[in-house]
Formats: structure tokens, C-alpha cells, sequence
């Protein structure tokens, strides 16, 4: 039997692959960083766990619905706030700081949440958790057994919505260039719907799945974000593969360096864990400034290319130290 450190390895590196491929499909069509993807999960965490506590819901029959409420709460976002919001001829940055603040104003509503929950019910809510409630097979919880398969099916759905499907072929042209796609009778704003209900079913999926596996304290949305980020620039920004190549390195990265810093340095660094991945990206990106998908894009020297990326930080260095 696996030990219980790879099995949560492996649920957390399906969960953040799925969080990554919908951060990283927004970020294609729309040019900006949904900064709030991981808040609407957070949105699919409550939904689960108020199903299932107080409305006795098996809690994987709680995902679809899930799915599709975070589903439309992304759309809605689109709706009420991205549309609006490019029609001014704003530049991505403004919607770069508009999600932002939406993903402070959505982790102050689950706060709220939490509190009226913890009044209302009786049960202390500082957090979320349904591990209780999941089965187990031959000593393997439940959600180990669902979250890895989900996430094969999950990519592979995916590359061939993107390859064969009418409206896959359509999102790559609007990723491409949106001008081109829509002069070439692409309708644009399907497929802007389409994106945002794939992107917000995703986040959903994941935040129903996350309180199966790990107690998620009101503050696990940040957490979550800056893996999410760290595997989605990682594996390549403008990459759906990208995305699942560097999702998994990034969550993989994250234990692997934690387990190697705590049997050198000891239990104390265990703080530091969502360090790791940083780490790793950075000399990822010094390699290769476009991710991982950048290697088979653009076929170099990789020695060259950390060469020349150690002169530029050395130059930069200099720099700094001079002007001080």
C-alpha cells in the first residue's frame, strides 16, 4: 500500500493540473491572469460541503452540482465584468486588478459564510472539511481512487475537443489572433461563453474534490493560486499541455524539494513548502523565459541559454549593487 504522503501527492497534483488547465484556458483567449479562478473554487468547496452537511448529499454526487454553479458564477464574471469592462477599450492590466479585487471580495463572502454557518448549525467552520464522509477501498480513500482518473479523462477530453471538435478548433483560432478569427466568421463570443463556463466547471470540479482530500482553512485560496500560477507559467502560459505538463511538476516539485529540505535542514523548513515550486520555476525560466512547452518550440542549446541567462543576472546584480 502506498503511504499516505504519496497518496496526497498525487490527489493534490491531479487537483492542481485541473486548476491549472482552466487558469491557463482563460488566460489564452482573454490575455490576463483570472486571479479569481481559485476563489471560484473556493465557491465549489462551500457548495460540496453545505450539501453534504446539511443537506445529507453523498459528497460526489454533490460535484456536479458544483460544477455547474461555478460553472455560471465564471460566466457571470464574464457577463457583468469582463465584457463591460474591454468594451471601454481598457487594457488587460485593468482586468489583471479587477480580478484581483474580486478574489478578496469572494474569500470576504466565504468568511462571511463561514461565520453564519458556524451560528446557524453549531459546528466551529474556521474551515472545510469532508474526509469523514469519503469511502475507502482496500485502505485507499475514495478520492485518491476518483481524482487521478477524472484528471486522464479531464485531458484527454480536452485534447480532443481541441483537435476535433468545431468549437475547440475555434478557441485555438481566437487564442491565436481573435481579429483573424472572428473576420473568418468565428463567432468570438461563443466562444468567450464557452471558455469561461469550461474554465469556471473546472474550478468546480476542483473544489469539490479538495475537502475530500485536506482540511482547507479559509486562507487555502491564496495558497492554492500561487501553485496554480507557479505550475501554469511553468509548464508555458499559452500552452493547454503547458499546463498539465507544468501542474504536475509544480505540485510534484513542491513535495519532493519539501522531503528533501526537511531531511537536510530538518522538520523546521516544512514552513517554507510553498517555496519549492518557486525555486524550481525560476530555474526552469532561466532555461527556457516561455516554460517548459518553450523547449519544443524553440530547440536551442539549453547550456547556452543558462549561460547567457547567469551573465544577465550577474549584469543585473552588478547594476543593483553600483546603485546602491
Amino acid at each position: 500500500m502506498l503511504s499516505p504522503v504519496i497518496i496526497g501527492s498525487l490527489i493534490q497534483t491531479g487537483v492542481v493540473i485541473i486548476l491549472c488547465v482552466g487558469f491557463t484556458f482563460t488566460y489564452m483567449v482573454e490575455k490576463f491572469p483570472n486571479f479569481a479562478h481559485t476563489a471560484i473554487a473556493t465557491f465549489g468547496t462551500v457548495l460540496s460541503y453545505s450539501l453534504v452537511r446539511i443537506h445529507g448529499f453523498n459528497p460526489y454526487a454533490a460535484i456536479p452540482f458544483s460544477m455547474l454553479t461555478c460553472g455560471l458564477i465564471s460566466l457571470g464574471l464574464y457577463v457583468a465584468v469582463v465584457r463591460p469592462i474591454k468594451a471601454t477599450g481598457a487594457r488587460e492590466i485593468t482586468l489583471t486588478f479587477a480580478f484581483f479585487a474580486l478574489a478578496q471580495v469572494m474569500a470576504s463572502l466565504v468568511n462571511m459564510y463561514s461565520y453564519w454557518y458556524m451560528l446557524n448549525q453549531g459546528y466551529p467552520a474556521s474551515g472545510f472539511s469532508l474526509v469523514s464522509w469519503d469511502f475507502k477501498w482496500e485502505g485507499y480513500p475514495g478520492v485518491f481512487l476518483i481524482t487521478l482518473p477524472v484528471c486522464a479523462i479531464l485531458v484527454t477530453a480536452l485534447w480532443f475537443f481541441l483537435r476535433k471538435v468545431k468549437q475547440g478548433i475555434a478557441f485555438r483560432a481566437v487564442a491565436e489572433d481573435e481579429v483573424l478569427a472572428s473576420s473568418l466568421g468565428i463567432n468570438v463570443n461563443t466562444v468567450h461563453v464557452l471558455t469561461w463556463l469550461i474554465t469556471g466547471a473546472l474550478a468546480g470540479l476542483a473544489g469539490a474534490l479538495i475537502p475530500l482530500w485536506r482540511y482547507t482553512g479559509l486562507g487555502y485560496n491564496d495558497e492554492f493560486l500561487i501553485l496554480v500560477m507557479a505550475g501554469s507559467v511553468l509548464g508555458g502560459i499559452n500552452s493547454v499541455a503547458g499546463a498539465v505538463v507544468g501542474g504536475f511538476l509544480a505540485a510534484v516539485s513542491q513535495k519532493t524539494l519539501g522531503a528533501l529540505a526537511i531531511a537536510v535542514f530538518g522538520i523546521k523548513v516544512a514552513a517554507y513548502e510553498a517555496l519549492y515550486p518557486m525555486i524550481f520555476i525560476v530555474t526552469i525560466l532561466m532555461i527556457e523565459p516561455e516554460g517548459i512547452m518553450g523547449f519544443f518550440d524553440h530547440p536551442h542549446n539549453p547550456v547556452e541559454t543558462l549561460r547567457t541567462s547567469f551573465t544577465r543576472l550577474r549584469g543585473y546584480l552588478a547594476k543593483v549593487i553600483h546603485a546602491t
